[in-house]
Order: C-alpha cells, then sequence, then structure tokens
C-alpha cells in the first residue's frame, strides 16, 4: 500500500525539526531510506516551490508557488483508480477527513515518525568522548567542561 506524506505537516509537529530546506532534504533521505526498507510507493509533498538547484529525488513533490499541499495530495488521490490502496501521512484534520471520504487510510505523524526510527540528524550532532588513554588527538574537539568549585580549607 503506498504512502503519501504532508511533509510541512510532518516537519511542523515534530520536534526540533523546522520546515527549512535543510529539514526537508533530511526528512526526504530518512523516507527514501524507509521506501527502501518497506519496498513500497512513497510519495513526500512539500508545501509551495523547491529551492533552485536542488533535488529532493524522484517522488517528492512540490505544491507550487501560492497553492498548499494538500491541493496536491488531494489531487494525487483523485487520479488514482483506487485511492483506498493509500495511506496518507497527516495531522492535518480537514485532510484527513478528505482523504478518508475518498477512501485512503490515514496514519498520524506521530506513529510515522516512529517506524522512521532514531532522528539521524543527531548522529552528527553527538561530540565525541575524550580519550582515556591520555593521548591527545588534536583532530578530535570536544566541549570544554565547567570547572567544578575548589572547596575551601578552614582554619
Amino acid at each position: 500500500m503506498p504512502r503519501v506524506i504532508d511533509g510541512d505537516n510532518l516537519l511542523g509537529t515534530w520536534p526540533g525539526r523546522r520546515r527549512g530546506d535543510a529539514d526537508k532534504r533530511a526528512l526526504a533521505r530518512e523516507v527514501d531510506g524507509l521506501r527502501r526498507r518497506e519496498q513500497r510507493r512513497v510519495v513526500l509533498v512539500f508545501d509551495g516551490s523547491p529551492p533552485p538547484g536542488v533535488s529532493y529525488g524522484a517522488d517528492v513533490l512540490f505544491s507550487g508557488p501560492g497553492r498548499k499541499a494538500d491541493a496536491l495530495i488531494l489531487e494525487l488521490l483523485r487520479r488514482e483508480s483506487d485511492p483506498r490502496g493509500w495511506t496518507v501521512v497527516t495531522n492535518d484534520r480537514s485532510l484527513a477527513d478528505q482523504c478518508r471520504f475518498m477512501g485512503a487510510r490515514i496514519e498520524p505523524v506521530r506513529a510515522f515518525r516512529e517506524r522512521l526510527g532514531p532522528d539521524t540528524r543527531l548522529k552528527s550532532r553527538k561530540v565525541p568522548a575524550r580519550s582515556t588513554t591520555g593521548s591527545s588527538n588534536s583532530a578530535v574537539r570536544t566541549r570544554s567542561r565547567v570547572p567544578l568549585p575548589v572547596p575551601v580549607k578552614s582554619a
């Protein structure tokens, strides 16, 4: 069963994510990974126009200037011979109601985020731990530690 994802709705309800280009590209990569794992078609739809010169992949669509992704998602379902075979990922109540009326299933964004797995963006933000072997590798930078207060000796 193929999926169509309301990309801006998903990003807007995801703590720590924004609707900017970097998070849209990251989401497109994560969705592509899920598509490969599940071996099913996934269409990711965003509001507006794509930034010039940036490729998001074959099944990543932008609704175009002055048009919402909701309209494009509904258009995609209307073109299908059997929209009942589709799952729409959104928390947008109005869009979900219209998609249900057409026969599509709805998957809440939280359930879909869990399906994607851990937030892969966090992997690149990890700071390496300090070495306990005593070697000093200047290429590895670590966060500086806040010094602990020095106890004052009483006389």
